[in-house]
């Protein structure tokens, strides 16, 4: 299990609540922000993107949560630990369950997208260690509609990076 464990990915994912957290229901967008870190926690890859607004806040988790599939397949990585501050979520994904009428097709979906991994796990983390993610959603919603950053991180949310991995 070592040689696993030195090669996961933790992905960090949280979608956009809004400037001074105004649900997403109030905005016009919605957005989305990713962080994959190798084992030692240095940032490998970094994604902010803006999104037509979802028809809830629990479909807007379920699509941030397929993007950060999706990226980490197109970063080409093969094992991951994805995380994530919307418990009910994840554990829906954890437990397989595809029933909630709101985002269960969505979760079909990541559980389809991660087959290609050799090793994949969903984690529920707190919010405030999740805050690397936060601020690039936020950063969406007044950037371009997609940012990609490789091997590095914007100037404005580096200090969080350390706060982020411990």
């Amino acid at each position: 299990m070592t040689e696993v464990n030195d090669a996961l990915k933790r992905m960090k994912m949280r979608k956009l609540m809004g400037p001074d957290e105004i649900p997403i229901e109030d905005l016009d967008s919605a957005g989305f922000g990713i962080v994959i870190r190798n084992s030692l926690g240095s940032v490998r890859a970094a994604l902010s993107q803006r999104v037509p607004i979802p028809f809830s806040v629990a479909t807007a988790e379920a699509l941030a949560c397929r993007r950060a599939v999706e990226f980490a397949k197109e970063v080409s990585a093969l094992d991951y630990i994805f995380e994530g501050d919307a418990e009910v979520l994840i554990k829906a994904i954890c437990m397989e369950d595809v029933s909630n009428p709101k985002y269960g097709y969505v979760i079909k979906d990541i559980l389809v997208l991660v087959r290609d991994f050799h090793f994949s796990s969903f984690n529920h983390v707190k919010r405030s260690s999740n805050q690397v993610a936060n601020h690039l959603a936020r950063r969406s919603k007044f950037g371009c509609e997609l940012q990609v950053w490789f091997d590095t991180i914007p100037e404005d949310i580096a200090p969080l990076v350390v706060y982020d991995a411990m």
